[in-house]
């Protein structure tokens, strides 16, 4: 993604995203197959909110085959936390010396007792370093959910088809439709009618000379500017067309709606400032405040001093804060697998708490004396 495009991803504005790349791609396409999957189940149980529910599934699923990893790193950070008084004997047993061969020595023993109790502290990393892919793939497939899933790609179709029995529908669309049209039609355009060779034209100059040869009349070309459609363009379609036309198209695009929304949110919107989207960044932030919290009850050194204690503290609001943060501008369906991931991770650190005895205290409130 270019440097425009980042900066895109957090405006208000949905936008067609970019190709995803030769990394991004196969995460997103592997990814795609067990969403259509899985949707598809959901979609014959219920079609109302399907999207949002395979989401959940999905997520479910994956922290349940993650589940083993996760508690053996944190029994690998609890264990860390039972060293540090060897530790500590270590380094005092070799003092401050700076010498690069007592040092290399230090951490060679250090290192030992460590591996000895298989206590390796990167463990810990890696349920969140795993959730990553999963994060980037559904950032870029909720963005283009139609593409990935194919019975939403279905009723887009037949929704791209209805407008275009609509008498003289290209008068209607051309005026919402172009400033949407992703650059990729643009270009196949060009070079299917050779009107100009796109290589040395600028985007602008391209638009211009492209005219009114554009791919409206394609279902699948029509598909990808629906997709962009906001309330104010809907609102315009429908005031634009005879009542019969809108019947059926509105029909469709109720049905498209009922897929993608759930709880009153349409999971392909981007989340910004504006309610009720700005909840999904809030709600994410709270989760994995509380699922940090909760595991640094099991991890936490209660011996250590203060600088650690503090460093401790820091590191439980600044994830939560910059995990939020970074959900600003990113497909709602994202926020939706993020909470749930954590709302699994907070299910799983109670029960492991109540099972090893480890009290369970709210965030920020003081311990009793």
């Amino acid at each position: 993604m270019n440097f425009l495009g980042f900066i895109g991803m957090f405006t208000m504005e949905r936008q067609v995203e970019p190709s995803p790349g030769f990394i991004v791609r196969p995460i997103a396409a592997i990814f795609g197959y067990v969403i259509d999957f899985l949707f598809n189940i959901v979609y014959a149980i219920g079609p109302a909110h399907s999207l949002g529910i395979t989401i959940i599934l999905m997520t479910i699923i994956f922290r349940a085959l993650m589940m083993p990893l996760s508690i053996k790193s944190q029994k690998s950070m609890m264990r860390m936390r039972e060293l540090k008084p060897e530790l500590d004997k270590i380094e005092a047993k070799y003092g401050k010396s700076k010498d690069p061969e007592i040092v290399k020595k230090m951490n060679a023993e250090k290192t030992a007792l460590i591996a000895k109790n298989d206590a390796n502290p990167l463990k810990s990393c890696f349920p969140m370093l795993l959730q990553m892919p999963l994060f980037i793939g559904l950032n870029f497939i909720m963005r283009q959910a139609f593409l990935y899933i194919s019975t939403l790609r279905n009723v887009y179709h037949e929704l791209a088809v209805a407008i275009q029995q609509v008498p003289g529908y290209l008068d209607i669309i051309n005026p919402i439709a172009r400033p949407l049209i992703p650059d990729s039609i643009i270009q196949n355009n060009l070079e299917a009618h050779r009107l100009v060779q796109y290589g040395g034209q600028t985007l602008e100059q391209a638009r211009e000379q492209i005219g009114d040869v554009i791919s409206l009349d394609i279902p699948a070309d029509l598909s990808r500017v629906i997709h962009l459609f906001s309330a104010e363009n809907w609102a315009y379609i429908q005031e634009s067309i005879p009542a019969y036309y809108w019947a059926v198209i509105n029909d469709l695009n109720m049905h498209r709606q009922s897929i993608e929304h759930f709880l009153g949110l349409n999971l392909v919107d981007s989340s910004s400032f504006s309610w009720p989207t700005i909840m999904v960044p809030l709600l994410v932030g709270v989760t994995m405040l509380c699922s940090s919290w909760l595991m640094q009850q099991r991890t936490a050194d209660p011996n250590a001093d203060e600088k650690a204690k503090l460093q401790q503290r820091i590191m439980l609001i600044v994830m939560p804060v910059f995990i939020a943060a970074i959900t600003f501008g990113m497909p709602v369906g994202v926020g939706l697998f993020w909470i749930t991931s954590q709302v699994f991770q907070i299910a799983q650190d109670i029960g492991l708490n109540i099972k090893d005895g480890v009290p369970i205290r709210l965030p920020f409130i003081k311990k009793a004396d």
